[in-house]
């Protein structure tokens, strides 16, 4: 059974990919906005909560 190092290795290994990818778009002249900003929240921003499940299906929503 294979090895898949730990949480924080993974965690940093995602960070390093992401810089090549930027570090590549930038070179080819792509945007990079989405890339920017996953890498802002790998560096420990907080992600935009966002309404999912019940409260967002209309077949489960309450009418009264």
């Amino acid at each position: 059974m294979g090895s898949k190092g730990s949480k924080v290795q993974r965690q940093n290994q995602h960070v390093k990919r992401l810089e090549k990818k930027i570090k590549r778009f930038k070179k080819s002249g792509r945007n990079t906005a989405g890339l920017e900003k996953e890498l802002g929240f790998m560096s420990g921003e907080d992600r935009p909560a966002f309404k999912s499940g019940r409260e967002v299906n209309p077949k489960y929503k309450k009418s009264y």
